[in-house]
């Protein structure tokens, strides 16, 4: 059987998802420093813990042994995509309604690119509205070339 990428990376999101109650964000097998690397990244509404990365993993790699769908030395890496994550399914916009980001819009039409932080306060796949300090602003999602999570720090506790 030969081993393809896509193969690889379909089978492992099938099993991810199948055996437990994780969302699979991203499945890469590639090469890093002349080393085959599976990286897994898992989701929920709820954040990801360091046992639920370990969890996923001891399965995964059960799992991998158990069918030899990789048939060559490679690393396994399970981990989350972390607070600030690039947007790559339409449940990450909705996650962030609320939130600060970090958009990156490209017109092709026009030929211009644009970098800002605005707080998203409204999505649908029609529609995106966010708020910056110039007011609301509103926007296709196929202008979006990257929205990106920006991690703000919680207001500090005031003391009684």
């Amino acid at each position: 059987m030969t081993e393809s990428v896509e193969h690889i990376t379909t089978e492992v999101r099938r099993f991810v998802e199948s055996s437990f109650s994780y969302e699979v964000y991203d499945v890469t097998f590639k090469q890093v420093n002349r080393r085959m690397v599976l990286e897994v990244m898992i989701d929920t509404p709820d954040g990801v813990t360091v046992e639920d990365c370990e969890k996923v993993s001891r399965a995964l790699s059960d799992y991998l042994d158990e069918t030899d769908l990789i048939h060559r030395a490679f690393t396994l890496e399970v981990s989350s995509p972390g607070v600030e994550r690039v947007f790559k399914r339409l449940v990450d916009y909705e996650r962030h309604v609320g939130k600060l980001v970090k958009w990156t819009l490209y017109d092709e039409e026009k030929g211009q690119k644009e970098v800002f932080r605005a707080r998203l306060t409204e999505f649908s796949p029609e529609k995106i509205v966010v708020r910056s300090e110039k007011g609301l602003r509103e926007f296709p999602l196929k202008l979006v070339k990257e929205a990106q999570a920006v991690f703000e720090f919680p207001a500090k506790l005031q003391r009684g």
